[in-house]
């Protein structure tokens, strides 16, 4: 309990993320590790394209950036997490963003790295379905 006290008091200051284009972003891409820098290429990719994407990279997993992470999707009406496992993340994602916002997962598990293609190809496939 004494822990979790702390979380609870300091957690705003132990939390740590990075926002790019996130203010007007339809689209949100959450991720983290190496997908965050292909993620990042394909948000740029999309705005070149005249997609109103945006990235929102947790640096710290645990404890999780949940009030930054609602703040990012307010403007949202998609969000894509591209992970590479069955999708750990995409849950924690769905769990703060609640109904509020469509949530899907882009996940690769054979060991080789998701394509900053992949993602642009995913955006611009959810950007067209709003």
């Amino acid at each position: 309990d004494r822990l979790l006290g702390k979380l609870d008091q300091h957690g705003q200051d132990i939390e740590a993320f990075e926002c790019h284009d996130t203010k007007d972003a339809e689209v949100l891409v959450v991720a983290y590790g190496i997908s965050a820098r292909a993620a990042r290429r394909a948000v740029r990719q999309a705005r070149e394209r005249g997609i109103a994407a945006g990235l929102f990279r947790p640096i710290t997993l645990w404890p999780f950036p949940e009030q930054a992470l609602r703040t990012a999707a307010d403007q949202a009406r998609s969000v894509l997490v591209p992970e590479m496992n069955a999708g750990q993340l995409v849950l924690e994602v769905e769990r703060i963003c609640r109904d509020e916002v469509r949530v899907a997962g882009l996940n690769r598990v054979d060991g080789q790295p998701i394509e900053p293609s992949q993602i642009a190809r995913r955006i611009e496939e959810m950007a067209a379905d709003d």
